[in-house]
């Protein structure tokens, strides 16, 4: 994905651009095809990747002799901890370190790996980023956003919609999005979207993915099942393995939490932040409640 993320970025730069990144990154086949149009296209084979660690180093090499300064976004970047390779957090980090003409930024969502990532003594990238958490956008921007694409589409949306989702789903804007995006399909041009519309969103969306819901909760180990419904239940958790949580739930034992929070929280059904536990996506624990299962 790296490579070709380059790749993309070069392509409209012309011949010259594609000779140097060719010469520079030789471990890639490049080929010579035509357009629908009869027109050459010149590419490069990404199927030819043989060696990862050979093309990464010459990516990296790319980058640091580019005639302008890079900046590479990756976003998601906690999915590398799931690589089978070990090192990959090593190896990043030493490109990355030795590569003067680029700067790099690394988001992600998940806030317990991340953190993990750049704070911990024992890992690679420890120390050697600034760490900026994104906070929510504020209420008023949010809903002068919502009510201009309203009206562009001649449509209308009262302030007080976009207040009741920002506060329902504390100004997570997937969640936030989703919903609008119902509440804008259903508003008809001229018509204006009101709070007794947002409940009707909601459980549209809650059916609509009532059996995929279902799937991933009864193919949950029962260990894991049982520690998610009593963190939906409790909404946050912070001692979870805590005697009085364990026992308020009846959960088997401190040791059984554990092992199931690992498995939660490595399929991402439930998160952490600021040391609080809960449960990744809003709309499951909706789903629940809305099938009486808490």
């Amino acid at each position: 994905m790296f490579v070709k993320a380059v790749i993309d970025t070069l392509r409209p730069q012309g011949k010259k651009v594609w000779e140097k990144f060719i010469s520079m990154v030789s471990s890639l086949r490049s080929e010579i095809s035509f357009d629908m149009n009869g027109m050459p296209v010149w590419s490069v084979g990404l199927e030819t990747i043989n060696n990862p660690a050979v093309t990464l180093n010459e990516i990296f090499s790319y980058l640091d002799n580019a005639d302008k300064p890079c900046i590479v976004a990756i976003d998601e970047f906690q999915q590398i901890v799931r690589y089978e390779d070990e090192t990959i957090e090593a190896i990043i980090r030493t490109y990355v370190q030795r590569c003067t003409n680029a700067h790099f930024i690394f988001s992600g969502s998940q806030r317990h790996l991340m953190n993990e990532m750049f704070t911990s003594p024992a890992r690679p990238f420890y120390q050697s980023v600034a760490i900026i958490n994104l906070q929510p956008l504020a209420l008023d921007v949010y809903t002068d956003f919502c009510v201009s694409k309203f009206k562009q589409a001649g449509k209308c949306i009262e302030r007080d919609v976009v207040r009741i989702l920002y506060e329902r789903f504390d100004a997570v804007t997937s969640y936030m999005h989703r919903i609008l995006n119902v509440l804008f399909s259903k508003t008809n041009k001229g018509e204006i979207c009101n709070a007794i519309m947002v409940d009707e969103a909601i459980d549209l969306i809650i059916r609509l993915s009532s059996d995929t819901y279902e799937s991933l909760f009864y193919q949950m180990p029962e260990k894991q099942r049982m520690l998610f419904l009593a963190i939906a239940r409790e909404g946050k958790v912070k001692e979870i393995t805590g005697g009085t949580f364990v026992r308020k739930h009846k959960l088997i034992s401190s040791s059984s939490v554990n092992s199931a929070l690992k498995g939660l929280l490595e399929k991402d059904f439930v998160t952490m932040d600021k040391n609080m536990y809960c449960v990744y996506d809003h709309f499951f624990v909706l789903w629940l409640k809305f099938k009486g299962i808490i």
